[in-house]
């Protein structure tokens, strides 16, 4: 891959564009994560290109022909246990109100995707119309079939009201300059 064809976020480098679904995405939001100067993570928000970046806050809002696909990629730069991955989902998703049984089901099988991470591995948070899908440095960990309601309980993670960290949420929904 050329120089062009790729963007610097932190130490990690992410493509610009992303093919998924017979879609191009393109990078539309990008955030080096530090606390007290310790890398947590690199992530990079890819959408279709007619999307805006604050699409990803009001999913329930949009029409399938504004938004069909979300790829959110993030690239660690410590290691997490899945158990904190799982206990983070959880408490983010019912602290910005996605509680509804039907709506904890779905994040209790999401939960179950995750793996523990070590350094430079990179997670791919997928949403394509009808499903949530979770890979880890390439290899697909599964989906779980919940729509809408579900991509925005997960995505609530990083764009909620109450987001994971606020600095990383304001980075991704910033557009980049061309």
């Amino acid at each position: 891959m050329s120089a062009s064809n790729e963007i610097a976020v932190g130490p990690h480098s992410f493509s610009t564009t992303m093919q998924r679904q017979n879609k191009t995405l393109i990078a539309m939001g990008t955030s080096y994560l530090t606390y007290f100067r310790l890398a947590i993570c690199s992530a990079v928000l890819y959408l279709e290109p007619h999307a805006t970046n604050h699409i990803v806050t009001s999913l329930h809002n949009s029409t399938d022909d504004e938004l069909s696909s979300i790829v959110l990629e993030i690239s660690y730069h410590k290691p997490v246990r899945a158990s904190d991955f799982r206990w983070a989902t959880t408490h983010y998703t019912k602290k910005n109100g996605h509680d509804k049984v039907h709506i904890k089901e779905l994040i209790d099988a999401f939960n179950a995707l995750y793996r523990d991470v070590k350094r430079d591995d990179r997670y791919l948070l997928e949403y394509h119309l009808d499903r949530v899908s979770l890979s880890l440095n390439g290899d697909f960990l599964g989906s779980i079939f919940g729509g809408k309601d579900l991509a925005q309980a997960i995505y609530s993670i990083w764009f909620g009201e109450y987001p994971f960290f606020e600095r990383l949420k304001k980075d991704l929904l910033t557009p980049l300059v061309s």
